[in-house]
């Protein structure tokens, strides 16, 4: 979780309870502890919405780059036939 390495989770929260001398190590049972902020419940559905609307927008993306390649697959037989033809 980034919050985990955030300055002020990681400074006043983490690395104050880090044990050993020679090899610090953080206790996992301290880290159950650790506060975290997560966003109220309208926030967390309002940022889902906008991923899922940029996810969308990735897969027409992808379907468009798909047909793309299949449009240069076909024709380049044909270009290639004219290339060598001298027609181009």
């Amino acid at each position: 979780m980034l919050q985990l390495m955030s300055t002020h989770v990681l400074q006043n929260q983490v690395l104050v309870g880090m044990t050993g001398t020679t090899s610090r190590h953080v206790n996992i049972k301290r880290l159950r502890y650790v506060k975290v902020n997560t966003p109220a419940l309208d926030e967390q559905r309002r940022i889902v919405a906008y991923l899922d609307t940029l996810q969308s927008k990735v897969d027409g993306l992808k379907h468009l780059q798909a047909q793309t390649q299949a449009e240069l697959t076909a024709l380049l037989p044909s270009v290639l036939d004219q290339a060598f033809r001298g027609e181009l």
